[in-house]
């Protein structure tokens, strides 16, 4: 180090220490271990970019093992190079996720609100009556707008308590246009019915959280939460590529929220990720997008331990209803987002699937039962089943 001069070895120095405090921060955003686990290009480019912030130090040491003219410039040069890159990374995801959002007018409904009961239905014996859907995709060229828009439309006229959709509001969440896109529809079509939005992995896309949380959170939400209301509890997790997000403290929250629920009450639990499912193999990520081990191994138990009544997700695009351990399981990805065709892993807890057809899904509760109607998105009815709860 004696023979390196001064000025090289500081600013090698400081680009070390910006560009490991950038890429730490960078490989922390929301949802970006589990897009790694999945996608085998994302990967990859996560590996060049690790090799970028790894340059500056690599470079200060050639030129300290070997100082000359040659090293000490390309000491420099990948210095202020990859020091400049990380500084332009960290500016870009702070400030255009971050652009302003107008969701004046949008019809929400708060993490922090009782779930709305249908206390003036005309059938007495209805506890609560729901919609849910997921995966638009808004911002795709190969997502359905027609059928996404005739979806809330048909959800609008029908005087449901509430809407839940389970997320990939966007196709590429970091990018405000798109989710003012989102938000502008759901204004227009969604006028009268109260609506709940929780991300998927699309919205996290690349550090789409603030995007997302400016379109459709308030102060103080939180990405895992529970909603009640007398003996009906949701419980939403944070899960939206498989159980990389789902960490021991989360783990551990769950398990907290479902001991204090009496076994008898209806509990449903909600998340983007599927728990299981049938699948399709995916040759841009190198996976089979079917039943999810590390998923199945986590979740399962607990809610066969303490007694889930169902589990609603989106994530795969189409419509399946699953049964493990007596555990109902339902798939609901089909609001408009390309659906996934040429299925090639059947799930072994399959009793029912729909690739073909966009819709929504109704939900009835009563007291020792759910009634669930799959709705194709101009009304036609394409099942239903009827979930006891006691």
């Amino acid at each position: 180090m004696k023979n390196t001069d001064k000025k090289t070895f500081n600013l090698g120095i400081i680009a070390i220490v910006i560009c490991a405090i950038t890429f730490i921060w960078f490989s922390l955003r929301p949802g970006l271990m589990g897009t790694l686990h999945w996608h085998q290009g994302i990967f990859f480019a996560y590996i060049m970019l690790l090799l970028t912030a790894l340059l500056p130090a690599i470079f200060l040491v050639i030129n300290i093992l070997k100082t000359n003219k040659a090293t000490k410039i390309l000491s420099r040069v990948f210095s202020i190079f990859s020091m400049s890159l990380w500084i332009i990374i960290y500016v870009a995801l702070m400030i255009l996720p971050r652009l302003p959002i107008d969701n004046s007018g949008l019809n929400l409904l708060s993490q922090k609100d009782e779930l709305p009961v249908s206390s003036s239905s005309a059938d007495k014996d209805l506890l609560a009556h729901y919609a849910f859907a997921s995966d638009p995709h808004w911002g795709s060229s190969n997502s359905n707008e027609e059928a996404r828009t005739k979806i809330m439309q048909q959800i609008n006229l029908r005087d449901y308590d509430a809407f839940f959709c389970l997320g990939d509001i966007s196709e590429v969440g970091m990018i405000p246009p798109i989710m003012q896109s989102a938000v502008n529809d759901m204004r227009e079509y969604l006028t009268k019915t109260k609506t709940l939005v929780i991300p998927g992995n699309h919205d996290f896309i690349v550090n789409g959280y603030p995007c997302f949380k400016n379109a459709f959170m308030q102060k103080g939400d939180k990405k895992y939460f529970r909603m009640d209301n007398g003996t009906i509890h949701m419980i939403f997790l944070y899960m939206v590529w498989d159980d990389a997000e789902l960490s021991k403290k989360e783990e551990k929250w769950l398990i907290k929220q479902l001991e204090d629920i009496p076994q008898e009450d209806t509990v449903i639990v909600l998340s983007h990720c599927y728990v299981t499912g049938s699948g399709y193999f995916d040759s841009a990520a190198n996976k089979n997008w079917g039943d999810i081990p590390s998923v199945i191994k986590r979740v399962c138990p607990i809610f066969e331990k303490y007694g889930v009544d169902l589990v609603l997700t989106g994530h795969n695009h189409f419509f399946e209803f699953l049964e493990k351990d007596n555990v109902e399981y339902m798939i609901l990805g089909a609001m408009g987002g390309k659906l996934d065709k040429d299925l090639i892993y059947p799930s072994p807890y399959s009793t029912w699937l729909n690739n073909d057809d966009f819709g929504w899904v109704d939900m009835k509760i009563y007291k020792n039962f759910l009634e669930l109607t799959v709705y194709k998105y101009d009304g036609t009815i394409l099942n239903t089943k009827k979930i006891a709860t006691y």
